[in-house]
């Protein structure tokens, strides 16, 4: 009896130790001394973006926005065109008709002798068809999947790669919120097909995007690419500013999620948000009713009941009557799950990525975006947005007020869970 019980003992150590390491290991998400007044126009802040999240600023980039699925035939168009190297880091790979339709891109092009570099985590592509991925392998398709899950690794459970990215040659480069999933193809029409937005950047910010792949994909393989497409000399190809900023597991603090704190202080105007999984910490709820204050105009959007993770709705749910009392616009959206990563200040600074509103994203999940310093983009994402105005309900102070104890004390409790959900 004597021995059972040691070996309990040992297992329930192990277990709790185990357990300690997938929830503590996490960047950390402090209550910054902002001072607005000490920040200057969001136009003048670039500089000081970039300097704070370790990015720097890529002056003379051309930028397209592509709502939607109309993001896929672009990506086709520039993976046909590639010469050398192609490199996709992404979280969701689901099976289906578009897993189909780029699996056979991506054979055709490792067969022309274009080495194809695909990254996916392990989690986000569970749902994969694992015939179509070793299609791809057997086609000379260098495919490695990040983080994948054993008992030996339990420590690197929660340390996930929600990043996505594709470069093309060095030359281009896109950063969006979709995956390689059918629900991606619409234009955000109904629950089945979801509401997204991408980013195509030709220019010197491109060197940043590679940069961030070569990030997570030495680290998963420990092999260095070194073709000469991986940082070709990048020339001018418009007049838009950039800078591209990450974070990732190891960082002391979280990157984007202190640009988010940077960027919404800037504000002297108004502030657009669209994001799909709004549950941060309470500080930054406090910020943006502190703008409010300050005479700034903020709209927050977020998915209504067609969600994928209901939790983190609750728990963004529990931080609404705070927010509706400072004045802070908000609206959900009803015909499918928003799910783009937008931020607009100003009507010239916006930001788009990978990066959730949860403490997820700002906490654990490695993520990228890029800041864009143009009013015409600028204007477009804002249009989309009183676009999307159009399907949303835009939640009342009065009625909110009147949800029943029950749903709020939910709310609360799931708000606790934040940090994993």
């Amino acid at each position: 009896m004597a021995l059972l019980k040691i070996i309990i003992i040992i297992l329930i150590s192990v277990a709790l130790t185990s357990l300690y390491f997938i929830i503590s290991r996490r960047r950390r998400t402090p209550k910054y001394q902002l001072n607005p007044d000490e920040l200057p126009d969001v136009g003048d802040c670039l500089l000081k973006f970039a300097g704070m999240t370790k990015s720097a600023v890529h002056s003379g980039n051309d930028v397209e926005v592509f709502q939607n699925g109309a993001l896929f035939p672009a990506l086709v168009q520039s993976i046909q065109e590639a010469k050398e190297t192609i490199h996709l880091e992404l979280f969701v790979w689901d099976t289906g008709e578009l897993e189909r339709q780029f699996v056979e891109l991506f054979c055709n092009k490792a067969k022309q002798g274009v080495k194809v570099r695909i990254l996916l985590d392990a989690i986000g592509s569970m749902d994969a068809d694992t015939k179509q991925l070793q299609i791809m392998r057997d086609a000379g398709v260098d495919l490695q999947i990040y983080c994948g899950v054993s008992w030996w690794n339990l420590r690197r459970f929660n340390h996930r790669t929600h990043r996505k990215i594709l470069i093309i040659d060095g030359l281009v480069g896109y950063t969006f919120g979709h995956g390689i999933a059918d629900q991606w193809r619409g234009n955000g029409e109904d629950k089945d097909h979801w509401r997204d937005t991408g980013v195509r950047i030709r220019g010197p910010a491109v060197f940043s995007l590679q940069s961030v792949f070569m990030e997570n994909w030495i680290e998963e393989t420990t092999c260095i690419p070194t073709e000469s497409s991986c940082f070709p000399d990048l020339k001018e190809e418009g007049n838009i500013s950039a800078h591209v900023v990450s974070s990732a597991t190891g960082d002391a603090i979280s990157g984007v999620g202190l640009l988010y704190s940077l960027a919404i202080a800037s504000a002297k105007k108004s502030i657009y948000i669209q994001n799909p999984y709004f549950a941060p910490e309470k500080n930054v709820a406090e910020l943006l009713a502190k703008m409010v204050h300050r005479g700034v105009e903020v709209h927050l959007m977020v998915p209504g009941k067609h969600t994928d993770n209901p939790f983190v709705r609750w728990a963004g749910c529990s931080l609404y009557r705070p927010l509706l009392e400072s004045g802070v616009n908000i609206y959900e959206f009803q015909p499918s799950l928003l799910h783009q990563k937008i931020v607009v200040v100003d009507g010239e600074w916006t930001h788009v990525g990978s990066t959730n509103f949860d403490a997820r994203s700002l906490a654990l999940n490695e993520e990228i975006g890029v800041g864009l310093l143009d009013k015409d983009i600028a204007a477009q994402l804002i249009a989309a947005f009183n676009d999307d105005l159009q399907r949303c309900t835009k939640i009342e102070l009065r009625e909110w007020r009147k949800r029943r104890w029950y749903f709020r004390l939910f709310d609360r409790f799931a708000y606790l869970l934040r940090d994993q959900l």
